[in-house]
C-alpha cells in the first residue's frame, strides 16, 4: 500500500507531471536562447527516462493482472495520446512551411513530413547529419519530432519483446518478471556501450539514432521493476534521493553546453537525475521535490508539455524565417504563444480524441484512424514529391553562351558577357533541386567522409581497363569537376582514379589528421604505382597545410609524374540558388561580389614550387571580377556554398578539354573539340 502523502497511482503522478514540466522548460529555453540553459536539449533524455518507466510499469501491471499483453489495445492506446496532436502540427507544419521557407527546402520538407509520420525521421536526419551535400540545408521545422519517433520505435518494439519474454518464461522454470528484467537489462546495457562508442566516432549521427537511446528509455523502464523495491526505502533516502537526482538534472542543464558529444556518457546524468527523483517518489514517501513538482503550475506545465514540445519548434522557425533573428522580446512571445497554443490543442484535440466516446475503448477503430490519417498525411507529402521538378535532359548553353567565337582556335569571352547572363527563369536545373544536382562519385560512395584515412580503390572512371592512368587528388571543390573529366577520360581511354576526400585539401600535413593520412596514403599509392597525370584541386584555405600541400605535389613531381592545377572558383557570397528560387523573375538580383577564391592561394603555392600548369575554369564561371551571375546561359551555377550544380560543371567540360589539351596531355587537338561535346546526364536521351 502507498503511503499517505505519497503517490498513489503509478498512472497519475503528480511529481512526474512536475518532472516532465522541467524537461519541457528546459527544451523551451534552450531553443529560445536563454543564457544559461545550454544543456536544455537534454530535457529530451528526462523525457525518454519517464516515457521507459511508465510504459514498463503500464506492461508488468497488465501482465500481473492477466498473464499477458494486449498488443492491439497498448498500441491503441498509445495512438489516441500520440498521434491526433502530432499528425495536427505535422500537416500545420507542412502547409506552413510550403508557404513561408524556400522552394529549395521542399525536397527535405517533404522528407521530414513523411519520417514524421511514419516515425522514423530520426533515421533521415541522421542521415542528413553525415552528408557532406547537405552542409547548405536549413533548419527543419520538423526536426524536434526525431525524439517522437525513438520512443515511437520503443514502444513498437518493447511490448513483443514482453511477449517473447513471457513465452520464454512459460518453456522455463523463471519467473515471468526475472526474464523480462534479463532482456530488458541486456538490451539497456548494450544500447549504453553503443552509445558511448558512436558517440565518439559518429556524435552527429549517434544524437538521432535509435541504438544509442534505447539505454535511457531502458533506464525508465528498469526503474519500474523496482518499484516494489522502492517502497520498502526509508523516508530519509527518499529525501536525499529526490534532491540529488534534481540537482543533476539542474546541472546539466546550466553546465552542459552544444559542444558536448550527446548522448554517450555525458547523458547518464540526465538520465540519473531524472530516474532519482522518479525512484524518491515510487517510495511512497513525500519529499520536498515531489511536493515543489507537484504545485499546480508544476502539474498544469507537465499536462501540457506534450504539445509544448510539439508546437514551440515549428512556430520558432517559420517565426523567424518571416522576420528574421529574433530579440528577447520576440522569443519571449514566441514562448508564451507556445504556452497558449498548447492549452489550446489540449482542449481541441488531445483529450476529445483521447477520452471522447468515439474512440476511447475501441482499439480496433482507434487503429484504423491512426491509420487513416498517418495514409492521408503520407499520401499528401507524397503528391507533393510526385509534382516536385526533376533532374532532366540539359537543353541550354550554359558557359557556351559565353563565347564570343565557337569556331576559334582559342575561346575568348565575349565583349559583353552580361548579355549572357539570365535575368528570369526558368533555370537547369531548377534552384529546389540545386543541392541534388551532383556528381555520380557521390552515390558511388566515392567522396570520403570525415574520420575516414583511407582512399577507395575501387573508385575508377573512364575506362577502366586503358593502360593510362590519370589521378584526381583533392576535395569536393576538384571532385565538383568529375562529370567533366569522366567524359574526357571516356573518350581518351583513361582510366580515372579517385583520391577525393571531404573537406580535405591535398596536403600531408598540417591539416586534420585523418586528411594528413589520407593525403601520406595517396602519395605512397601513387609513387607505388605511379599514374601519367595528377590533377590536383582545393577549397581549402587553411595556412598551416600549405606546407603540406607543397611537399605532397613536389613528392609527385620529383617522381616524374606530371601535375596540373585545377584553379578554385570564387564563392558567390550567399546561398544563390536560394536567392534564384525567391527571386525568379529578377535573377540579377541575386548578383553578388565575389566573397573569395578559398583554395587559390594555397594551389598558387603548389604551382610555383613545382611548376605544375595551372586550369582556370573561371572565366566562364564569373567572368567579371567585380561579381558573380547566379545563371548563365539558362543554367544554374551555384549549388551548396561555392560549388558549382553537376548541370554547369558537365557544360564546362569542352573547356576543361581543350585546357588539357593546350598543354599538351590529350590525344585530340584543342581544334578538335566543340563547344556541343558536353556529355548527358545518366539517363538523358542524348
Amino acid at each position: 500500500m502507498p503511503r499517505s502523502g505519497g503517490s498513489t497511482s503509478q498512472d497519475r503522478r503528480r511529481d512526474i507531471e512536475g518532472l516532465r514540466a522541467i524537461a519541457v522548460l528546459a527544451v523551451l529555453l534552450y531553443h529560445l536562447r536563454v543564457p544559461g540553459t545550454g544543456g536544455g536539449f537534454a530535457g529530451v533524455d528526462v523525457f525518454f527516462v519517464i516515457s521507459g518507466f511508465l510504459i514498463t510499469g503500464l506492461l508488468l501491471r497488465e501482465v500481473e493482472r492477466t498473464g499477458r499483453v494486449s498488443l492491439r489495445e497498448f498500441y491503441a492506446r498509445r495512438a489516441r495520446r500520440l498521434l491526433p496532436a502530432a499528425l495536427v502540427v505535422i500537416a500545420l507544419t507542412f502547409a506552413a512551411s510550403w508557404v513561408v521557407l524556400s522552394p529549395t527546402t521542399r525536397p527535405d520538407l517533404v522528407a521530414d513530413v513523411l519520417g514524421s509520420t511514419l516515425y522514423v525521421v530520426n533515421w533521415v536526419l541522421a542521415a542528413r547529419s553525415v552528408d557532406y551535400l547537405a552542409e547548405g540545408s536549413g533548419v527543419s521545422p520538423l526536426q524536434h519530432y526525431w525524439s517522437l519517433a525513438v520512443e515511437e520505435q520503443f514502444y513498437l518494439v518493447w511490448p513483443l519483446l514482453v511477449l517473447l519474454g513471457l513465452t520464454l518464461a512459460a518453456r522455463s522454470r523463471y519467473a515471468p518478471r526475472r526474464v523480462l528484467l534479463a532482456l530488458l537489462a541486456a538490451l539497456t546495457v548494450a544500447s549504453l556501450v553503443w552509445s558511448v562508442v558512436a558517440t565518439a566516432q559518429s556524435p552527429a549521427t549517434a544524437y538521432f539514432v535509435t541504438p544509442t537511446r534505447l539505454w535511457q528509455l531502458g533506464a525508465g523502464a528498469l526503474l519500474a521493476f523496482a518499484v516494489p523495491a522502492l517502497r520498502r526505502w526509508p523516508a530519509g533516502a527518499a529525501q536525499v534521493m529526490a534532491l540529488l537526482g534534481l540537482a543533476l538534472v539542474v546541472t546539466t542543464v546550466l553546465a552542459v553546453d552544444s559542444s558536448t558529444p550527446w548522448p554517450g556518457s555525458a547523458a547518464l546524468l540526465p538520465v540519473l537525475g531524472s530516474a532519482m527523483v522518479v525512484a524518491a517518489g515510487s517510495t511512497g514517501h513525500p519529499t520536498l521535490v515531489s511536493r515543489v513538482l507537484g504545485l499546480p503550475p508544476m502539474v498544469l506545465l507537465g499536462g501540457l508539455s506534450y504539445s509544448i514540445y510539439l508546437i514551440h519548434w515549428p512556430l520558432l522557425v517559420l517565426v523567424e524565417e518571416q522576420r528574421g533573428a529574433l530579440g528577447p522580446v520576440g522569443l519571449t512571445l514566441v514562448g508564451v504563444g507556445t504556452i497558449g497554443l498548447a492549452a489550446l490543442m489540449r482542449v481541441l484535440v488531445e483529450d476529445p480524441v483521447r477520452f471522447g466516446s468515439g474512440l476511447a475503448g475501441r482499439p480496433g477503430r482507434t487503429l484504423v484512424a491512426a491509420g487513416t490519417g498517418m495514409a492521408v498525411l503520407s499520401v499528401a507529402a507524397g503528391v507533393a514529391w510526385a509534382t516536385r521538378p526533376t533532374l532532366g535532359e540539359t537543353t541550354t548553353a550554359g558557359p557556351a553562351a559565353l563565347v564570343a567565337d565557337p569556331w576559334d582556335s582559342r575561346w575568348e569571352l565575349r565583349e559583353d558577357p552580361r548579355s549572357a547572363y539570365d535575368t528570369e527563369g526558368p533555370l537547369q536545373p531548377d534552384p529546389a533541386l540545386a543541392r541534388e544536382d551532383v556528381p555520380t562519385y557521390y552515390d558511388d560512395g566515392c567522396q570520403i567522409q570525415d574520420g575516414v584515412a583511407m582512399f577507395d580503390t575501387s573508385c575508377v572512371y573512364g575506362d577502366p581497363d586503358a593502360e593510362t592512368v590519370v589521378a584526381l587528388w583533392g576535395d569536393s571543390k576538384l571532385g565538383q569537376y568529375a562529370s567533366a573529366l569522366d567524359a574526357i577520360a571516356l573518350r581518351e581511354s583513361w582510366r580515372l582514379e579517385y583520391y577525393l576526400k571531404s573537406a580535405c585539401s591535398p596536403t600531408v600535413s598540417g591539416a586534420e589528421e585523418d586528411c594528413n593520412a589520407f593525403g601520406r596514403a595517396t602519395v605512397e599509392q601513387l609513387l607505388e604505382d605511379p599514374p601519367h597525370l595528377v590533377l590536383i584541386g582545393s577549397g581549402g584555405s587553411e595556412e598551416p597545410e600549405q606546407e603540406g600541400m607543397v611537399e605532397g605535389a613536389r613528392t609527385l613531381t620529383d617522381a616524374g609524374i606530371d601535375v596540373v592545377v585545377v584553379d578554385d572558383n570564387p564563392h558567390p557570397g550567399q546561398a544563390a540558388y536560394e536567392c534564384a528560387a525567391e527571386h525568379p523573375r529578377d535573377l540579377l538580383a541575386c548578383e553578388r561580389p565575389p566573397q573569395s577564391i578559398d583554395g587559390r592561394p594555397s594551389l598558387a603555392l603548389v604551382h610555383e614550387a613545382t611548376g605544375a600548369p595551372v586550369i582556370d575554369p573561371n572565366p566562364w564561371i564569373c567572368p567579371e571580377e567585380d561579381t558573380c551571375p547566379v545563371a548563365i546561359g539558362g543554367q544554374l551555377v551555384y549549388r551548396q556554398g561555392s560549388h558549382i550544380t553537376d548541370t554547369y560543371a558537365r557544360s564546362l567540360t569542352p573547356f576543361l578539354y581543350r585546357g588539357l589539351a593546350e598543354l599538351g596531355l590529350t590525344a585530340a587537338s584543342a581544334r578538335n573539340i566543340a563547344l556541343d561535346d558536353v556529355p548527358a546526364r545518366p539517363g538523358d536521351a542524348r
